[in-house]
């Protein structure tokens, strides 16, 4: 077997496993996070470059349990496209979300991947797969594992879900949290809902958190999310361009790594391109 690209993290907590997948650089990093229960898996997320979501799958795999769920936490598609590969792999898993990012997805998915293909060629998908369940907020349970899903507004996306795992401690909070390592991917101007946003997540009870794009993360990566939005918001209301915005707000970070995500989340928080 080829030796494996992507990085996955375990962390068991008595008969449950949370496994995080990581794609590599060129898959920005994306995760998708697994819950293994005692017989079965949810997984959250998809990834974005099929090769990578065919590594995910393959490691899912080796686990032996049947894919019972598979949730998306937000419209934007690094988090989707991956499912060309996935819902082929495990037809027997219901794809859900929570009805206002299916109904993105039904709307605008395709011109978005339209879109990415441009860029990124045939390492994406060349069309969504579409959610075949919706999920509502509240408290769940998945094969034992209790599940808190919160439906929330105006943070990295314009909908998306943050995830308690409250017998676990751990929170999944997908695109809301970036590392204090690496740039953030600030696609629309929701500036002052996501700092928000960040500022109840600090007050949770939690031990873990999981997050959408590069990590490790902690506590202490949601302050440095909100110091970094603060800027953020700051640069976009005198910009007057994305290449102005992209600018400014490298020379603000210099020492966070990948500074391509800001030149590209600018083409989207600027209208040139679809988020």
């Amino acid at each position: 077997m080829s030796p494996r690209l992507g990085q996955v993290t375990t962390r068991r907590h008595g008969g449950v496993s949370l496994h995080d997948y990581q794609a590599p650089q060129d898959g920005l990093f994306v995760h998708s996070i697994i819950i293994e229960g005692p017989t079965e898996l949810v997984l959250f997320d998809a990834q974005f470059m099929l090769d990578y979501a065919t590594e995910l799958a393959d490691y899912i795999e080796t686990l032996g349990k049947p894919v019972e769920r598979i949730i998306i936490s937000h419209a934007h598609p690094d988090h989707w496209s991956g499912l060309a590969v996935i819902a082929r792999r495990f037809p027997r898993a219901a794809i859900m979300a929570l009805a206002s990012v299916r109904d993105a997805i039904i709307a605008d998915g395709q011109a978005i991947m339209t879109s990415r293909q441009r860029i990124f060629g045939n390492r994406v998908a060349d069309a969504p797969v579409l959610p075949t369940a919706t999920i509502e907020p509240g408290t769940h349970m998945f094969d034992t594992v209790r599940f808190d899903i919160e439906a929330l507004e105006e943070g990295e996306a314009q909908h998306q879900m943050v995830v308690m795992l409250p017998d676990q401690a751990t929170m999944l909070a997908f695109d809301l949290v970036f590392p204090a390592s690496h740039h953030v991917f600030t696609v629309a101007a929701y500036f002052d809902g996501w700092i928000a946003l960040l500022h109840d997540l600090a007050r949770r009870s939690f031990d873990s958190v999981l997050i959408g794009h590069a990590g490790p993360a902690g506590r202490d990566d949601i302050a440095a999310t909100i110091a970094y939005l603060q800027t953020a918001r700051a640069i976009h209301a005198r910009a007057d361009s994305a290449a102005h915005y992209a600018e400014q707000l490298k020379a603000a970070f210099p020492m966070r790594a990948e500074s391509g995500w800001v030149d590209f989340a600018a083409l989207m928080l600027y209208g040139e391109i679809q988020p």
